[in-house]
């Protein structure tokens, strides 16, 4: 029997030891009788250095008053305490440690009771102490806390998120409502952070935005609540205004630290802000409807260049309800056969004959009627549906060349616009040859024309699909060149054919301002590379000459004929086929020149000029 016992005893002591929980007993004045050895690793306290001391020796003082119900527990039924948290203090800094040296426990406890007390046996179940255990959740603390902190935080910057945003926005909605007063809104969006972030990758990107997070705080109110949305945009509310320009403080505020450049991979990287401003209850009652109106309003800065801020105002929201109603229909004008291509052909002034054409898109809309690129390729690029519209370009582009070279108009070469954003796609190359295969096309006479904005793209990227594009033939030209960030090293490095002397550069050639430096410049520079050149815009006999007598052949504009349909210009092939008179004499600037209207032979009217003495 006493061998039996002494097992027992050394098998429960096994166990109590081996716990990875804090077991005690305390006696009935809340000294401890009893630890076991996960003290020392939990809180660095020897068993020693705790027997016969307080309960509070290890309790933080704000949690005493509720400590003493585990501690001092004297029930023993299911009324016992289970479940209670309380932080523990440790004994130094050698220990891990959760908020200021304290370890968080879930403690249950029960009291210690023994049927008879005393000598005489008179006290029945006399109450001696508690009996507890305590078991470490700092970890889970951490974790749960973590988890509450992202679900409503942005882990990159740690701001608050737009789930955080949503809900404070709503309690200053209901406070508006009960008490009055204005509440701001903002919306920002960060101007050229997409150049930024694939020019010197996500991780710069990712920098940038977290020092912009910091500049921005020092802009707010201690009660404002900056937030970020996603990507490169930021949530602010503004609550407590006395009016609602209140909020071009704030708004100056950010365009003015945003103003000194942030150090990003070793560079200075400028960047500025677009901000769009609604005000509660004037622009909107609902946490949505200001969101959406400042959004709005954002765009609006977007629209007229950037770099600012604009209040809402209720026009804003026209133009918007507009714009989405023409991105619906612009989703369904391909299935609808709306979009048309026109043809504006070009002369050789060497030649006397057309030799090329561009193809112009246009649009038919069943209500506004017919409409110009500029109208829509825009928001073709913000909506992804550019692709679909340069790929019916190039079909019908190349179809209608086809069947004109089949008529025996050999010669000729299409030009066909392609948006920058198509040279971010892997496929571009596969497209384009795939319309020229398919309409058994020469590749040479199809003719990709291109904005200088590509060259500021990846460079490298847009270099190996157009030098890809001319090692299967195709033909390729800068238009509007000079009218942007022109380099002469994207010259040399890009494989390019033609440059295209911008409208703008033409017009300025008149009788009184004679000619103008800048297109001496670029007809010079194209000669030093080897380029193709063409004149755009060209409207008058003096402009014909002065380009001509400056070395520029090849001439696109007015002065000979507008974008005409296929049926139109087929006919004007036709009527200048072998025929043609010499439109150029040599007369200087000044001269008398007068247009010979040809009749073409299906009786419409296709503008021929001459220019001839008088």
């Amino acid at each position: 029997m006493a061998a039996r016992l002494e097992q027992s005893e050394h098998l429960h002591r096994f166990l109590v030891e081996s716990s990875p929980d804090l077991i005690y007993t305390i006696d009935h004045s809340g000294r401890f009788t009893f630890v076991n050895g996960r003290i020392e690793s939990l809180l660095g306290y020897t068993r020693e250095e705790l027997i016969g001391s307080k309960y509070n020796v290890i309790v933080h003082e704000d949690d005493l008053e509720k400590a003493q119900y585990a501690f001092a527990e004297r029930r023993r039924d299911i009324r016992a305490v289970s479940n209670l948290e309380v932080r523990l203090k440790t004994k130094n800094d050698s220990f891990r440690y959760f908020e200021d040296n304290l370890i968080v426990s879930m403690m249950s406890a029960t009291g210690i009771y023994v049927d008879k007390c005393g000598e005489d046996s008179l006290v029945q179940n006399c109450y001696l102490g508690t009996y507890g255990v305590a078991r470490d959740i700092t970890e889970r603390k951490i974790a749960d806390e973590t988890i509450a902190f992202q679900a409503f935080h942005d882990q990159l910057t740690h701001l608050p998120n737009q789930r955080l945003f949503k809900d404070r926005l709503e309690m200053a909605i209901i406070h508006v409502k009960r008490h009055g007063g204005v509440v701001g809104v903002m919306f920002i969006d960060l101007d050229r952070f997409k150049l930024v972030n694939d020019t010197y990758g996500h991780a710069a990107g990712d920098e940038l935005l977290k020092n912009v997070a910091l500049r921005l705080r020092n802009c707010m109110r201690a009660g404002d609540t900056l937030a970020r949305k996603g990507g490169d945009e930021f949530t602010v509310l503004l609550p407590d205004m006395v009016k609602a320009e209140d909020a071009t403080i704030t708004a100056e505020k950010i365009k003015q630290e945003l103003q000194a450049p942030f150090n990003i991979a070793g560079q200075d990287v400028h960047i500025s802000a677009s901000i769009g401003i609604a005000v509660l209850p004037r622009d909107g009652e609902s946490v949505d409807t200001l969101l959406k109106n400042a959004d709005i309003a954002m765009y609006k800065v977007k629209a007229n260049g950037k770099n600012g801020f604009k209040y809402f105002i209720p026009d804003m929201n026209t133009c918007s309800c507009e714009r989405i109603s023409l991105e619906n229909d612009l989703r369904q004008a391909i299935n609808n056969a709306e979009f048309k291509l026109y043809y504006q052909p070009q002369f050789s002034v060497r030649k006397n004959e057309i030799v090329g054409m561009e193809a112009l898109i246009r649009w038919d809309h069943p209500v506004h009627g017919l409409m110009n690129p500029l109208s829509f390729i825009g928001m073709a690029e913000e909506t992804g549906l550019i692709g679909e519209i340069t790929d019916w370009v190039l079909g019908e582009a190349c179809a209608q060349l086809s069947s004109w070279r089949a008529k025996g108009f050999s010669n000729l070469r299409m030009s066909v616009n392609v948006s920058p954003q198509e040279f971010e796609r892997n496929d571009i190359i596969t497209r384009i040859m795939g319309h020229v295969t398919n309409n058994h096309l020469p590749t040479n006479s199809l003719e990709i024309e291109i904005t200088e904005n590509v060259l500021l793209q990846d460079a490298p990227g847009v270099i190996k699909k157009m030098r890809a594009l001319r090692d299967h033939g195709v033909r390729i030209s800068i238009d509007d060149f000079g009218t942007c960030y022109s380099s002469l090293n994207y010259l040399r490095l890009f494989p390019v054919n033609t440059i295209k002397i911008d409208q703008s550069f033409v017009r300025d050639l008149t009788f009184e301002h004679g000619v103008s430096p800048i297109i001496q410049a670029i007809i010079g520079i194209a000669r030093g590379f080897g380029l193709h050149l063409i004149a755009e815009g060209v409207e008058s006999c003096d402009q014909l000459e002065a380009l001509n007598e400056l070395g520029c052949d090849e001439i696109q504009g007015y002065f000979f004929s507008k974008p005409l349909s296929g049926g139109e210009m087929e006919r004007l092939l036709v009527s200048a086929c072998g025929n043609t008179p010499k439109c150029f004499t040599g007369t200087g600037p000044g001269s008398e020149h007068r247009k010979v209207m040809r009749e073409t032979s299906a009786g419409g009217r296709a503008s021929l000029p001459v220019c001839c003495p008088p």
